[in-house]
């Protein structure tokens, strides 16, 4: 009778345990979702109030800028393009937005979050190079920059969900839209950028043309060569030939349709690369410009060593690096652009027939 019993009691006591197991799987889910949601909570409160640092203090402060020429861009916009010089000569406001270790990626969805914040612009200026509208795994990653924006545009979550196919589930996360960036929130808290603050950053100094590294061997290269190579016209051609990245396109055609309705002009810009590849640059820039003339209310200018081979052609003296001006370069490059700006804003584009 005892053993009946025993034997009859056991199916129950497994579902106890079962159902203890459970429930403190639950509690332990549970706790987890609020530590993450307190934890992410934190962090964003944090993370709005610095306005300095590249893991997205600079992203802060441009999105609290008024503008009417919004530039933006890799560092090669940060570096060269010189707010004060277009915004003198256009007699528009100005500021740059560009940011070292980004690209185009990045360029589209600071816009999109900016444009939710402030009237439509005049002109956005965007920089662009051979590698700008290819796909670049290092420039997807380096888009979680934007994280902490992901609730407030589809473009951005689009973006983020590009690095992987497990990015949508991680970034259900609030704690992990901060990734990274807990060390530079509390290195920034506190640091103001200068009140006039209009986002270019100046380069010092000259190209080492004494280091091979440099110089006329870098053929329009934006990144050293893979260990063990070495940089060519053949490398330069590969880049330049690289197909568009199809996610790239849709972008840059959706900044400029929606400029376009807002009365806002695109200016696609190239600037200086020291031993820039001219065959490399020929193919690209043809491709290129055939782009910009599907998009509605946008232009490409070219200036570089073959536009402006008078004020580009072998001086060393206007660059801090191969694919950087220095200050002096800026203000020379920045006093063109401005010039070809002024004599296309409010102009129609050509157009692809």
């Amino acid at each position: 009778m005892a053993a009946e019993e025993e034997a009859a009691s056991t199916p129950g006591r497994r579902s106890a345990r079962f159902a203890a197991a459970l429930k403190r799987a639950a509690v332990f889910v549970l706790l987890t979702i609020a530590i993450d949601f307190a934890v992410g909570a934190v962090c964003e409160r944090l993370f709005l109030k610095t306005l300095t640092g590249e893991r997205g203090g600079l992203t802060n402060y441009a999105l609290t800028k008024e503008a009417d020429v919004l530039v933006l861009g890799s560092s090669r916009a940060q570096f060269h393009v010189m707010p004060s010089i277009l915004g003198r000569e256009l007699s528009l406001r100005t500021f740059n937005a560009g940011l070292k270790g980004h690209d185009l990626l990045y360029a589209v969805m600071l816009a999109d979050l900016w444009k939710r914040r402030h009237p439509a612009p005049r002109a956005i200026v965007l920089t662009v190079d051979l590698d700008s509208l290819a796909r670049q795994d290092t420039e997807i990653a380096a888009a979680q920059v934007v994280a902490p924006y992901i609730g407030e545009s589809d473009l951005v979550r689009e973006v983020l969900y590009q690095g992987g196919p497990y990015k949508q589930l991680e970034y259900l996360s609030r704690a992990y839209r901060f990734n990274g960036k807990v060390l530079p929130i509390l290195k920034n808290l506190f640091v103001r950028p200068q009140p006039d603050s209009d986002g270019f950053w100046p380069q010092y100094g000259v190209i080492p043309l004494e280091d091979p590294t440099y110089g006329l061997a870098r053929h329009g290269l934006l990144e050293f060569p893979p260990p063990g190579e070495q940089a060519s016209d053949e490398m330069a051609m590969a880049t330049a030939r690289r197909p568009f990245w199809d996610a790239k396109v849709r972008y840059l055609e959706a900044l400029a349709r929606d400029g376009h309705r807002s009365g806002t002009q695109l200016f696609l810009v190239h600037s200086p690369i020291y031993g820039l590849s001219r065959q490399a640059h020929e193919v690209w820039t043809a491709r290129i410009r055939e782009l910009a003339r599907t998009l509605p209310g946008t232009w490409f200018l070219d200036i570089c060593e073959f536009t402006e081979p008078e004020v580009f052609a072998g001086k060393p003296e206007l660059f801090k690096d191969f694919a950087h001006l220095n200050a002096r370069g800026a203000i020379v490059f920045s006093e063109i652009l401005a010039r070809h700006m002024k004599a296309r804003l409010g102009a129609l584009p050509p157009v692809a027939r």
